[in-house]
């Protein structure tokens, strides 16, 4: 019984003598995100409609075709009329994009510029975009007539 106490206190006391100055935090090495940017220009096409009657109306970017057919999109972004360029960073890969624009003119005006449903119809630009590395890759949306 003597030697089991003499072994445990023995242990207790290597245990106290350890070095305590080692830090317990794991060395965590972090690597670059690698990424390259998406930039589209936004361009509303023209019509013979007045100013400020076709609107931009919505600039989604989904990782491919079904993803954004349903609507399950990586980026979106927040479309001003006055803004003409927008940019995503994204990682290396291909991109499906949707561009829409919306007309709000009175009357017949819209149907007759092609917009179905006539007042608030939308026209829709889809593409593909391929993004590479610390590289910029630039679109135009072209709308149909």
């Amino acid at each position: 019984m003597k030697k089991l106490v003499f072994i445990l206190l023995a242990c207790i006391a290597f245990l106290l003598s350890c070095d305590k100055s080692v830090d317990p935090t794991p060395i965590v090495v972090v690597t670059p995100d690698h990424k390259g940017t998406l930039e589209i220009e936004f361009r509303v096409p023209l019509t013979y409609l007045p100013d400020g009657r076709v609107l931009r109306a919505d600039l989604s970017i989904a990782k491919n075709a079904e993803e954004l057919y349903k609507g399950q999109f990586i980026q979106t972004s927040n479309v001003y009329n006055s803004k003409l360029k927008y940019d995503f960073e994204l990682k290396p890969g291909t991109y499906y994009y949707q561009a829409g624009i919306i007309c709000i003119a009175g009357n017949d005006s819209c149907s007759a510029a092609n917009f179905p449903g006539g007042k608030f119809g939308m026209k829709w630009a889809l593409g593909t975009a391929v993004v590479k590395e610390n590289i910029t890759t630039f679109v135009i949306p072209q709308f149909t007539n």
